[in-house]
């Protein structure tokens, strides 16, 4: 299995071959994280959302329609439990459940300072645009997906997705200026093309 492509896989989990479904966990787990990531920033739900989409997976494998656009199908339904998670949190705001709507986060070892520094900088500023725009922007630039790919994972068109990439852009230029670590990380990278 390690060695079929995504179309294979997916023809062979519709079909209940489990290795084909854990072949599909090991190419894409790390994937979905970071689209759940990307959405939802550091958080305590991002592995049991990870364990969601590939339920879901499992669940749908049948209806793939084009098993070569896995990552596509994957990105989807990641983006759709984001969602669903934000709008349950707010409720729970809402309704005060509790005094945050929010559990605590768990404690992280150490890693590079800097690059925590500038992650946290990153999700600062896309705190700050709406959930579409920041799912283009880490799809596409975070994630390296395919503008196709992109537009079909949020069911938009590519020119929706043109113009939410250039909004978001805009916004990313315009806020960096608050942002030292973000700022010098860019620059040194050549700036946002």
């Amino acid at each position: 299995m390690d060695r079929a492509g995504d179309a294979q896989l997916v023809a062979a989990a519709a079909k209940g071959d489990r290795s084909a479904m854990a072949e599909v966990w090991d190419r894409h787990s790390d994937f979905v994280r970071g689209v759940l990531h990307g959405a939802l920033g550091r958080d305590h739900a991002i592995e049991d959302l990870t364990q969601e989409v590939f339920l879901a997976f499992v669940r749908g494998a049948a209806t793939v329609a084009d098993g070569s656009k896995l990552r596509g199908f994957l990105a989807g339904v990641a983006v759709r439990l984001a969602a669903m998670e934000i709008r349950r949190r707010k409720v729970r705001r809402w309704l005060v459940l509790s005094p945050t709507g929010e559990l605590p986060e768990r404690g992280q070892g150490p890693h590079d300072s800097e690059g925590r520094e500038v992650l946290a900088a990153l999700e600062r500023v896309l705190s700050g645009m709406n959930h579409r725009r920041r799912m283009c922007f880490v799809l596409r630039h975070v994630q390296d997906m395919e503008m196709l790919e992109v537009a079909a994972a949020l069911d938009i068109s590519e020119s929706t997705l043109r113009r939410e990439l250039a909004r978001a852009r805009e916004h990313l230029l315009r806020v960096t200026a608050r942002e030292p670590a973000l700022a010098q990380y860019l620059a040194s990278r050549g700036g946002m093309q």
